[in-house]
């Protein structure tokens, strides 16, 4: 599948829903132009690719800046453009199909790395040149562990021993490179990726892979691996077709862990390890470019496959008809073109359709449940984390300690916890992204909600042990903030109209 078709074709999306009760998500940035493609975390800042125009813009504090971080000319036709990103540290790697100038003749891809100074990526270092003489399968995806940077480029429309056929013809295409350090290739016989992921737990390598009329593939990828292309996509037929494989060096086929057997151009892939979100840590999280889903598949306990509870899905496949419930995660993204887990421990997915940015995090109208550990969990408060930038500042931390050890104490703060929140949300995340956007008018919420912040921080100092003792502190910040938010403003005004006569 082309990425770039299927964008083309994409029907118009409904707002994007998660089908689990536990999470909510919302539109962490939107406006993004020129069909992003991937994103990447420098600190807690975000940089994220423009496809068409060659730029990196960077989201600071929740906010997309004006100036481009970095501006290259790019080749944008077919599924060329600004392909993929990874950091380490403040190196900044960046994978892209150069051209003399935006929109023109493409050269070849390249991979740079940058130094990231805070304000714009510079002190550019070419790593690798790759073919892109055709406008299809030319990868981009990038990933990295423990010191080890990789990409993915599928085949260009070529055909040799990297493709399992008998000849030579090409090097550098349907392989997954050791970017740097430099080193042989990690694997071959890729048809076409857009998701390359290392899973945090064991370190190990795993992508996604775009079948041709059929058999899209989730890879567990070792060292030396073979994916089969181009005699095999999908699961081998028989041990026979696996022997007939031409031989490259010492590279071994296995089958992929999972396979639609219906095209969904799967892309971005990624894992979990949050202690906002512990009970998905069992968790592969995949996009897909031409349904708008996003799939959950539970790992097993060696984390080298999957486990299902829907018999139809035990050969690892979903053959057209078989029931797909128990792996849709989420509905309604558009082309998803990259999975991401935060440094928020929250998961993030980039719409190149849609031009946003989707996070998705715990729902506090949920938290009256208790999780595995018998711990009250929740989220931040939405219209806060906005106005300060990050989930990590004082005022979102308070908000969430009294929350969870106050509040969720007693009984009666828990029920005014839940009617609360299903007004709150009823409006907030409008108001988070309107913060987002306009910076005027995140200054001025922070404003309006600090007196409302003081009179809060009473309660983290307050001794609660009762039901009475609750409704009571409870009835004192009411009547508190109506003070400072209702009965204040009014004497100005009526004091200001009597100085006015």
């Amino acid at each position: 599948m082309i990425l770039g078709m299927a964008v083309g074709i994409l029907p118009a999306f409904a707002e994007p829903q998660i089908n689990d009760n536990g999470l909510i998500v919302e539109t962490y940035m939107s406006g993004i132009p020129d069909n992003p493609t991937s994103m990447a975390f420098v600190g807690d800042d975000i940089l994220v690719l423009q496809r068409y125009n060659g730029q990196v813009r960077l989201i600071q504090d929740g906010i997309m800046q004006d100036r481009p971080v970095l501006d290259v000319s790019v080749a944008k036709d077919g599924e060329r453009g600004m392909l993929g990103i990874t950091t380490v540290g403040s190196t900044v790697y960046i994978y892209f199909t150069a051209s003399d100038t935006d929109g023109g003749e493409a050269i070849e891809n390249r991979i740079y790395k940058y130094t990231w100074n805070g304000h714009d990526l510079v002190d550019p270092v070419l790593l690798k040149t790759l073919p892109s003489e055709n406008y299809y399968h030319n990868g981009g995806a990038m990933t990295n562990f423990d010191g080890q940077v990789y990409a993915v480029i599928g085949d260009n429309g070529n055909y040799g021993r990297l493709q399992n056929r008998p000849f030579d013809w090409k090097n550098d295409t349907s392989v997954i490179l050791r970017v740097d350090p430099p080193g042989p290739y990690y694997a071959i016989g890729v048809r076409n990726s857009f998701g390359l992921a290392v899973d945090p737990f064991t370190g190990n390598l795993w992508d996604t892979e775009n079948g041709d009329d059929e058999n899209d593939e989730i890879n567990l990828v070792p060292d030396r691996f073979n994916s089969g292309w181009i005699e095999i996509m999908g699961p081998a037929k028989n041990q026979e077709q696996i022997d007939a494989l031409p031989k490259y060096e010492d590279y071994a086929y296995s089958d992929p862990e999972f396979t639609w057997q219906k095209p969904v151009a799967p892309t971005g892939i990624s894992f979990l390890k949050s202690d906002r979100m512990k009970n998905y840590e069992d968790s592969v999280f995949v996009g897909d470019c031409n349904t708008g889903n996003i799939y959950r598949f539970k790992l097993n306990s060696e984390r080298t496959g999957f486990v299902f509870d829907t018999p139809e899905l035990s050969d690892n496949m979903l053959n057209e008809g078989d029931p797909s419930d128990e792996i849709i995660f989420g509905t309604n993204f558009g082309c998803v073109t990259d999975v991401e887990a935060g440094p928020d421990g929250l998961l993030y997915f980039v719409s190149l359709s849609e031009g946003k940015i989707f996070r998705v995090m715990p729902n506090v109208l949920a938290q009256g449940a208790e999780s595995q550990d018998g711990t009250q969990q929740g989220g931040g408060c939405l219209i806060a984390t906005a106005a300060y930038g990050t989930e990590t500042a004082s005022q979102v931390q308070m908000l969430r300690e009294i929350r969870d050890g106050v509040m969720f104490g007693t009984s009666s703060g828990a029920a005014f916890m839940s009617g609360f929140n299903s007004f709150y949300y009823t409006f907030s995340p409008t108001v988070a992204d309107m913060e987002r956007q306009s910076p005027v008018f995140k200054e001025a919420v922070r404003i309006a909600i600090t007196p409302m912040l003081s009179t809060l921080s009473i309660l983290s100092y307050a001794d609660i042990d009762s039901e009475s003792e609750m409704i009571g502190y409870g009835i004192g910040i009411i009547l508190l903030n109506a003070g400072l938010y209702i009965v204040a403003p009014a004497l100005a005004i009526v004091q200001l109209r009597r100085v006015l006569r």
